[in-house]
């Protein structure tokens, strides 16, 4: 089904090349006249990053592996012009070279285009060691060239494209029933194009069906014949993924997965600006949208495909597969946006939401770890998660609570990314978490779940009695007790209530105002906890937290709104 989609892909939405034809950055036009003298080198490179590599044209492609094969008149320096890199075994470029002109001479040969025999009359003529000197300031043996005669590219012509596609055609192969078009007939034992771009894979690709050791074989079958497919659907399906891998609007990267979505038709909606990097208008605008019902599958206009690849040498692999609509990824995306609304940690209600990558953070990054860093340690398994909820729905796996709970007690803090998750969490296994956005001094939850979220605001408002009293201290009663705390509140409360209850005697007297405010929210916090719990679970340290962070966004929000007030009557007087 997968390949099927991308083919589908490929027929549909894709300006193809020829086959056995991609884009890559040609850097020199060799300019050659009629009669095969050379003309000069004219570079197509630019100055800019984009464009310094070359041109990006249409040429010959080829997947080469330890072997020497030549790509038809345009190739790297070694090949078409027999100049070694730095270090080269010269005995090879010999080689190489001495293939390429072969090559060009069988396509003139079988075509008899008068502009590949001027190249091949330039190349007979050509000698590495005498003619090297004429080669142009920068030029580089591993840049890609091409041959241009008369101002006419020889790749560009028909004859030309059909001689490659036929001679990297090779001998036909068993006939066997496509799995991609159902169509019986010659299928490759080696599947023509590489994906590119897959973390974690070989630079020069992966393989998205291959079995090239002996466990991967079934029934006398190996590379690629395990999974039939005909040359030109594994030219198409690869070359499609390939445009969506590299093509910055369809593609996103979570940690070492990439992630291609793609539709059957153009749609038009930007489904990235909602999982990547969230934009608060086209949040706002997907609220205000209408609720639309349930559309039939067969709808395939609005058909929605999510494909997450990671890599491990030379092998794809498959991390998820989506088939969705866009009217059911819009619903899905408002439920996730819904789901991790929290307000900011100054109590502000935020407009701001965050995006995968964001949130896939949250479960591993470390104070000051920077995000890219940070990103190198996700779980792919995580990753895809995040993105199959917020795409399609469902509920997002405890083990998610758990590492971001873990994330907790190791920094002893709660950031807003590890806040917005956890109850994005909670949101997506059942239940209404709309009342927990903000603070909720009555939440509805029982038993040791409603203790655990009071217990995280009793321990910001210790917190806050702490700094009244003491002002910044190297490590606050947060810093150090935070784990035990949110995961055994009975053992270590009643101390930290005793050091709370002395700073409080310390404030009566210095700042009475201060102290009555604390005092007072700290008797009505303990008014709902007629006991500390002993354990709390993963859960109700998810809630803990969001008590936690709720409380201090409180604070903070409170004691703005007081400094305000006091400049406000000092500007009146």
């Amino acid at each position: 089904m997968i390949l099927s989609r991308l083919k589908e892909y490929a027929d549909t939405r894709m300006d193809l090349p020829p086959a056995m034809y991609g884009e890559t950055s040609v850097r020199w036009f060799v300019d050659i006249g009629a009669d095969g003298t050379l003309e000069g080198f004219t570079s197509r490179g630019g100055d800019t990053k984009a464009n310094r590599r070359g041109e990006i044209l249409r040429v010959p492609q080829l997947v080469r592996s330890v072997g020497i094969s030549p790509k038809l008149l345009a190739d790297n320096g070694e090949y078409a012009l027999g100049i070694g890199r730095q270090g080269a075994d010269e005995t090879k470029v010999t080689e190489r070279h001495r293939r390429f002109v072969g090559l060009v001479r069988r396509c003139a040969e079988e075509t008899d285009e008068g502009s590949v025999w001027a190249v091949v009359r330039f190349l007979e003529g050509w000698a590495p060691d005498r003619d090297g000197g004429l080669l142009p300031d920068g030029f580089d043996p591993g840049d890609t060239l091409t041959f241009r005669v008369d101002g006419v590219l020889p790749v560009d012509l028909e004859p030309v494209q059909t001689f490659w596609a036929d001679d990297t055609a090779g001998p036909e192969g068993r006939s066997m029933t496509c799995l991609v078009t159902g169509e019986v007939g010659p299928v490759e034992e080696r599947l023509p194009v590489k994906i590119k771009g897959v973390p974690g894979g070989q630079t020069s690709g992966t393989s998205l069906v291959s079995a090239n050791a002996e466990p991967f074989t079934s029934y006398g079958l190996k590379n690629s014949l395990t999974s039939p497919i005909s040359r030109n659907a594994g030219e198409r399906f690869a070359k499609a993924l390939n445009h969506l891998i590299s093509d910055g609007p369809s593609r996103m990267y979570v940690g070492p997965t990439v992630y291609a979505f793609w539709t059957r038709k153009e749609t038009g909606f930007d489904y990235l600006q909602f999982v990547e990097q969230p934009k608060p208008q086209a949040v706002k605008e997907l609220f205000q949208s209408p609720h639309t019902t349930r559309v039939p599958h067969d709808l395939k206009e609005d058909e929605f495909y999510a494909l997450a690849l990671s890599a491990s040498g030379g092998r794809a692999v498959v991390r998820d597969w989506l088939e969705t609509t866009i009217p059911e990824v819009r619903e899905s995306l408002k439920r996730w946006f819904e789901g991790q609304g929290i307000v900011d940690a100054y109590g502000e209600e935020s407009s701001e939401y965050l995006g995968v990558r964001a949130l896939a953070r949250a479960t591993v990054q470390r104070k000051g770890e920077t995000n890219r860093d940070a990103e190198q340690r996700i779980q792919p398994a995580l990753g895809s998660a995040l993105v199959r909820v917020a795409i399609k729905g469902g509920r997002l796996p405890e083990d998610l609570l758990a590492r971001v709970v873990r994330r907790n007690r190791v920094e002893g803090e709660v950031t807003r990314p590890r806040a917005a998750l956890i109850k994005l969490v909670f949101a997506t296994q059942g239940g209404s978490m709309n009342e927990m956005q903000a603070l909720n001094p009555n939440p509805n939850l029982a038993g040791d779940e409603r203790a655990a979220y009071h217990c995280g605001r009793l321990l910001a408002e210790v917190e806050a009695v702490q700094r009244a009293a003491l002002g910044q201290v190297n490590a606050s009663v947060t810093d150090r007790y935070y784990g035990s705390a949110s995961s055994t509140p009975a053992s270590v409360f009643p101390s930290l209530m005793r050091g709370a209850r002395a700073n409080l005697g310390n404030l009566r007297r210095k700042a009475p105002a201060t102290h009555a405010a604390l005092d007072a929210r700290i008797m009505e916090i303990a008014s709902n906890l007629p006991d500390f719990p002993k354990v709390l679970t993963t859960r109700s340290q998810g809630l803990f937290a969001l008590g936690y962070y709720h409380q201090r966004a409180k604070d903070r929000a409170d004691a703005r709104a007081a400094r305000e007030a006091r400049d406000g009557k000092k500007e009146e007087s």
